[in-house]
């Protein structure tokens, strides 16, 4: 019996010993099966990813320009140009072991020394407060994992670290290692860093980097914020020298090398970048995901070529000028008139150029993207283009000119004179509204409608009324959507999509990819080239003078709208135009108009920037004209009784005295023997307000008080014996300083402000402001034209501001309603005031 229960105890014994063998074994299985699904799992990852690795041996996204030289490299915070280990100095690669994993070289992939140290120190500390990850676990991290910190990211991390160190070398995990690392204020990898902090712009300057500089790049790691020279300079020198001297303490320098990087100072100013280009690169990298399905996080992750279409001489004479505050209005209280410009190539739509605004960052606010009301610069493509196509109109034919009603809407000429008809070249020189609002009435909205959407231009629903003769758009319209417009006008008729790409190359597999650039023939050639000759004319001779250039013909067509706070003042400034070789669109106003935000300036300081971005563009280029496309001719159809073109007075202005008083003496030479009287008018900055002081004299000499402080701009316009009038003089005017001079002297001085001087050029959509070399708050029309000639007397109108309607735009009739139509779009433009309720038709034919 006791036997049997010995045996039976024994059995037991047995019984346990066998399951806590079986489980011993079931837990090392597991853990060696854990450990193989680990290093599986690692692997699978790795594979899985690899592409990854590859990711960052590529080159940051090159942007090339238009002739093949990299004008940037494309990046949010790397720039990593890979960099091979046999070009990293052996003192670098020995600092960052030296102070981020000693045994580098001896583990494989996990130090379970470190990690025993480590975890002692923690829980000493009580508190975690020694790191344990090697530079493969750093590598493991920084490439395939998010930076949460869990349980199962530190074991992920761990799998992968022995993955890689079974399948690359440790040269080669060093390698990637050192490409990778962030290092601080947007820099990953040595290369970036080197060059960031201490101005070593290419791979071989590597090995330039004094001993304090490597021990600089090995000392951020830790915390690249922390331990930036440029962020904490003392707490950042300190973990430098901690390095220093680890390096001396493990052979890796003297001790008088120490000594003596120690002592060298910290970097005190980086190399940065300029951002002339910023707006294009943005614009770039937009296009290549709606034109090349390429998203933004595949180009920032490198591995392209992008040829774009970005002239350099284009964009810094852009970014020049618009650095220069002398090119634009009056600042406002706190803020100031904002512009954008867009410059495309006139034969491909290729964009040469962008500018955002004076003050554009990184994805920020576009103002040659942004939409605005166009005003008269709207008009070629909503009536005068269109009515050429049809055929049944041209440069020669009468448009009627007389006050009128078109089912309650009343558009005026902003000059507030009329006549029973008019040129339809005259009437677009002098940029008037009632013709340009009679004749969209004739050719039917739905029609202009139709052109402008082939044109490329979008409208709102409510735009469907005759207010879009004058551009007085619910919404409006982009200087980019303008000037790939244009394009029409300098390709036959047809339109060239605006685009910045012309190739992109993936270095990977060395594809190259090209997308047709979508052309839209709009309009014939003939009349293209008909509307050509009317722009060209109204620079030539009417109310674009300010953009003329010296040895380039110009084309093209101003545009204001008129402020709702104020009737001599302008809420948009617009120049669309082009030369032989580019095409220009520049917008000016405020962003938010208030009554410390107020422009008086016009469409001739649009105008005239656009004339000295092109002059300083063009001048290593030798000056094109313009070609009449092959089958066009010209067409020289004159209207029975009425004129071919006047030749504008010339007139001068002069100051004197009267007794006491000074006076400014208006003087005129008109060879014109059909002229029968003269209508004299005065302005003060808006020639769209200009009042009339005299009217239908015959004499050719004028006297006008001056008031003390008070400087008038004056401006005649002839009249035959119909009442027909005839092209405006130049604009003449009289300084400050010389009417101090004048009181001071207190003797009679004739001061001349001839016209052929400065004052020229009129303006007929701003109307005559030409303006006093630009330095007049007017639009310094007149007066030189920026290539240093004096503009010749405009044959149109006078020169000068865009007055403050929508000016040439119709505007006289305009003012500004808030709100355009019901439920007013509070981001939507100001519409003019004359013009109707876009709810409210305003098609006669209903």
């Amino acid at each position: 019996m006791a036997q049997a229960k010995k045996k039976k105890k024994k059995k037991q014994v047995n019984k346990w010993i066998l399951l806590i063998i079986g489980f011993a074994v079931f837990l090392i299985l597991s853990v060696i099966g854990g450990y193989f699904a680990l290093l599986y799992a690692g692997g699978k990852m790795v594979e899985m990813d690899e592409n990854k690795l590859r990711d960052i041996k590529l080159e940051a996204t090159k942007i090339m320009d238009v002739n093949g030289k990299e004008l940037s490299k494309l990046y949010v915070l790397e720039d990593r140009e890979y960099v091979t280990i046999d070009k990293v100095p052996k003192k670098l690669v020995q600092a960052f072991v030296a102070v981020e994993d000693k045994r580098f070289f001896e583990h494989n992939g996990v130090d379970m020394i470190r990690i025993g140290g480590a975890i002692w120190k923690d829980i000493r500390a009580g508190s975690a407060v020694e790191g344990a990850s090697t530079i493969t676990q750093q590598l493991a991290k920084n490439v395939f994992l998010s930076h949460e910190k869990t349980f199962w990211r530190k074991t992920k991390e761990v799998s992968i670290a022995i993955n890689l160190e079974n399948r690359f070398t440790k040269d080669q995990i060093m390698e990637m290692y050192l490409n990778k690392i962030y290092l601080g204020h947007g820099a990953y990898g040595i290369k970036a860093a080197a060059n960031y902090y201490f101005g070593k712009e290419k791979a071989e300057h590597l090995d330039t980097l004094t001993t304090a500089e490597i021990a600089q790049l090995a000392a951020i790691p830790k915390g690249p914020s922390i331990y930036s020279p440029f962020n904490n300079p003392a707490k950042s020198k300190e973990r430098r020298d901690t390095i220093i001297r680890l390096m001396a303490e493990q052979g890796i320098i003297t001790v008088q090398e120490k000594e003596a990087a120690q002592q060298e100072p910290l970097p005190t100013k980086k190399v940065t970048e300029g951002n002339s280009y910023q707006a294009f690169l943005d614009y770039v990298v937009d296009e290549a995901e709606e034109r090349y399905g390429i998203a933004e996080n595949e180009l920032f992750s490198g591995g392209y070529q992008i040829y774009t279409t970005l002239n350099t001489d284009v964009q810094d004479a852009m970014v020049k000028n618009f650095a220069n505050a002398k090119n634009f209005p009056k600042d406002g209280k706190t803020n100031q008139v904002d512009a954008g410009m867009v410059v495309l190539d006139a034969k491909t739509g290729g964009i040469a150029g962008i500018v955002g605004g004076r003050n554009y960052v990184h994805k920020g606010w576009n103002n040659a993207l942004s939409l605005h009301q166009p005003g008269s610069s709207f008009k070629p493509l909503a009536v005068f283009a269109p009515a050429l196509d049809t055929g049944k109109w041209h440069a020669g034919s009468q448009l009627s000119n007389k006050r009128q009603s078109f089912n309650g809407y009343e558009p005026r000429n902003w000059n507030n004179q009329y006549s029973e008809s008019i040129r339809m070249d005259k009437a677009v020189q002098m940029s008037l509204n009632v013709p340009t609002v009679w004749l969209l009435n004739e050719i039917g909205i739905d029609k202009s409608l139709k052109y402008i959407k082939d044109f490329g231009i979008s409208l709102d629903p409510t735009d469907r009324n005759l207010s879009i003769a004058l551009g007085g758009l619910h919404k409006g319209t982009s200087p980019l959507r303008m000037a790939q417009a244009y394009t029409a006008f300098t390709n036959g008729g047809v339109v060239k999509e605006a685009h910045a790409i012309d190739k992109i190359k993936d270095l990977r597999t060395g594809k190259e990819e090209i997308r047709p650039v979508k052309e839209t023939q709009v309009i014939s050639p003939n009349a293209a080239w008909e509307m050509h000759e009317l722009l060209r004319n109204a620079v030539q001779s009417g109310t674009g003078t300010s953009a003329k250039m010296k040895n380039w013909p110009v084309a093209g067509k101003t545009g204001t709208t008129q402020s709702a706070l104020s009737s001599k003042a302008n809420k948009d400034a617009w120049f669309v135009g082009y030369n032989p070789r580019y095409i220009g669109s520049i917008w000016m106003g405020f962003p938010k108009e208030d009554k410390g935000h107020i422009m008086y300036d016009g469409s001739s300081k649009t105008a005239r920037l656009f004339s000295i971005v092109m002059q300083e563009a063009l001048k290593n280029e030798k000056p094109l004209d313009f070609e009449r496309p092959n089958g066009v001719s010209e067409r020289h159809e004159v209207e029975e009784n009425q004129e071919v073109a006047t030749t504008p007075p010339a007139l001068s202005v002069r100051l004197t005295i009267e007794g006491s008083q000074p006076v400014a003496l208006l003087m005129w030479d008109d060879a014109n023997e059909k002229t029968t009287g003269y209508d004299v008018m005065r302005y003060l900055n808006n020639p769209e307000s200009a009042e009339k002081i005299s009217s239908k004299q015959s004499g050719k000499t004028f006297v006008d008080q001056v008031k003390e402080g008070v400087l008038y701009k004056y401006f005649v316009v002839p009249y035959d014996e119909n009442g027909n009038p005839g092209s405006p003089s130049n604009i003449g005017e009289v300084s400050t300083k010389q009417l101090e001079e004048l009181l001071q002297n207190g003797e009679n001085q004739h001061e001349e402000n001839n016209s052929g001087d400065s004052h020229n050029s009129t303006e007929g959509d701003q109307s005559p402001n030409n303006g006093s070399n630009g330095s007049s708050e007017q639009e310094g029309h007149g007066n030189t034209d920026n290539s240093g000639n004096s503009n010749s007397t405009p044959q149109g109108l006078p020169n000068g501001n865009n007055g403050g309607n929508n000016q040439d735009n119709g505007q006289g009739h305009g003012q500004v309603n808030g709100s355009s139509g019901n439920g007013a779009d509070p981001n939507a433009s100001q519409r003019p005031a004359d013009i109707p309720d876009p709810n409210q038709s305003t098609d006669p034919s209903q």
